[in-house]
C-alpha cells in the first residue's frame, strides 16, 4: 500500500507505530527549540507552534540524510579556511588524489585507468554520463535511487533490469552500490561488470551510501565502468554544499573536464574532514545503537547503519515514501532520529540503557 496525506487519520496504530510518534514528537519540538540537530532542507525547519511541532513529526523518519554526529558538527563549526590560500594552492588536487585514495583503500580498488575529478553533484555527472551515451538505451534496477521518474524529467526512458544476463550490446547501466532500495550490495555485483565488460557497455556508479555499509569493499577493475562518484554527504552533514569527487577514464577527460570540475574551496574541506574522520568513522560510532533500537524495536537491521527493515505497520514512516511508485522497496525505516537523539529519549523515557523491550 501507498500511504499518502489522506490515510493519516485513518490509519491502525499498532503500539509500536505510538510509541515511535510520541519519540518523533519528542525530537521535533526539541529542533523547534534548537536542542535537537535537524537537516538542512527547507522542510527540515521547525517552529515552537504545534502545527508545525506536528507535521514535522508526522514525516520525521522519512528523511534520508547524514546522521548529525556531535564530533562533525564540532568540527564544521570551528572550521576555518583561508579563501585566497586555498585558492593559491598549486597542490590542493594533488593533495586530494593522496588523501581520497587513502581514505578509499578499503572501500573501493580504484584502477590506474580511472582519473579522479573534483565533483559538484552526482546529478551533473549523471547528465554528463547520459548526454555521452544518448545513442543507448538506459538500464536500471528496480532498487535504483535514480529511478524511472526521476530519469523521465531528463528526457530518458529508462528499462528495468533483474540480473546481468538481462543488459544487451546497446545498453548503459546506472546502478548505486549498495542499492537504495534494500541498502545491500548485489551478490551479482562482479558478475554484472564482466557482462558488461564482454559486451561493451558502459555502467555509471553511485557509492555515495558506501560509507555506511558494516562491510563494503567493491572492485572497480574492469573495462566497463565509465564513471564512479563518491558524494560524502550521507556521511558528513554537508549535503548543502554538493561537493565530492568521481572517477572517470582516463582517456575521456580533456583539459576542459579538469579546467571545470575545479571547486578548492570545496575539495579543501573534503581533505581536511578525509583526513580528520575515517570512511568507517560513523559504523564504528553507531553500530552498536544500531543494534539496540532494532532490537528495542524487534526490527532487523539493514547493512547500511542508518536503517532497519521496517514492519508492515511502520509503512506509513518508509524512508522511501517518495519513490514507492517506482518500486522501491517501502520497509526500509530510517532510525537516524534516534540515533542522534539517544541521549534525550533515554533520559525522557526515564530508564536505564539496557531497557527492556516495550510492551508491543
Amino acid at each position: 500500500m501507498i500511504y499518502t496525506e489522506e490515510h493519516w487519520n485513518t490509519l491502525k496504530r499498532s503500539k509500536k507505530f505510538q510509541f515511535l510518534f510520541e519519540l518523533a514528537f519528542l525530537i521535533s519540538n526539541a529542533q523547534s527549540l534548537n536542542k535537537s540537530y535537524s537537516g538542512e532542507k527547507s522542510w527540515d525547519k521547525v517552529d515552537t507552534i504545534f502545527q508545525s511541532v506536528y507535521s514535522r513529526a508526522k514525516y520525521l523518519y522519512c528523511d534520508t540524510r547524514a546522521i548529525r554526529d556531535a564530533e562533525h558538527i564540532k568540527f564544521l563549526k570551528e572550521y576555518k579556511l583561508n579563501f585566497y590560500d586555498a585558492h593559491q594552492d598549486y597542490d590542493q588536487y594533488d593533495n586530494l588524489v593522496a588523501t581520497a585514495e587513502l581514505w578509499l583503500k578499503d572501500y573501493l580498488n580504484i584502477p590506474s585507468s580511472l582519473k579522479l575529478l573534483p565533483m559538484s553533484a552526482t546529478r551533473n555527472a549523471l547528465i554528463e554520463f547520459l548526454q555521452k551515451n544518448n545513442n543507448r538505451k538506459v538500464r536500471i534496477h528496480q532498487q535504483e535511487y535514480w529511478n524511472k521518474i526521476q530519469l523521465t524529467h531528463y528526457q530518458v526512458n529508462a528499462e528495468y533490469f533483474s540480473e546481468p544476463s538481462d543488459i544487451k550490446e546497446n545498453d548503459c547501466v546506472i546502478i548505486s552500490v549498495p542499492l537504495h532500495g534494500t541498502f545491500a550490495v548485489p551478490e551479482w555485483i562482479n558478475e554484472l561488470f564482466k557482462s558488461c565488460s564482454k559486451k561493451g557497455v558502459p555502467v555509471f556508479v553511485d557509492c555515495c551510501w558506501a560509507w555506511l555499509q558494516h562491510k563494503f569493499y567493491l572492485n572497480l577493475e574492469y573495462e566497463c565502468v565509465d564513471t564512479v562518484t563518491c558524494t560524502l554527504g550521507k556521511l558528513f552533514p554537508i549535503e548543502g554544499f554538493r561537493n565530492g569527487f568521481k572517477f572517470v577514464k582516463q582517456k575521456n577527460v580533456e583539459k576542459f573536464d579538469i579546467l571545470y570540475s575545479t571547486n578548492k574551496l570545496g575539495s579543501q574541506l573534503l581533505i581536511d574532514l578525509m583526513k580528520k574522520f575515517p570512511a568507517n568513522d560513523i559504523v564504528k560510532k553507531y553500530k552498536g545503537l544500531q543494534n539496540f533500537w532494532c532490537n528495542t524495536l524487534n526490527l532487523k537491521p539493514t547493512p547500511s547503519v542508518h536503517n532497519a527493515y521496517a514492519s508492515e505497520d511502520l509503512l506509513w514512516y518508509s524512508e522511501h515514501r517518495m519513490l514507492v511508485e517506482d518500486g522501491v522497496n517501502q520497509n526500509v525505516f530510517s532510525i537516524i532520529p534516534l540515533l542522534e537523539n539517544h541521549d534525550l529519549i533515554i533520559k525522557y523515557l526515564n530508564v536505564e540503557t539496557k531497557w527492556g523491550h516495550p510492551d508491543f
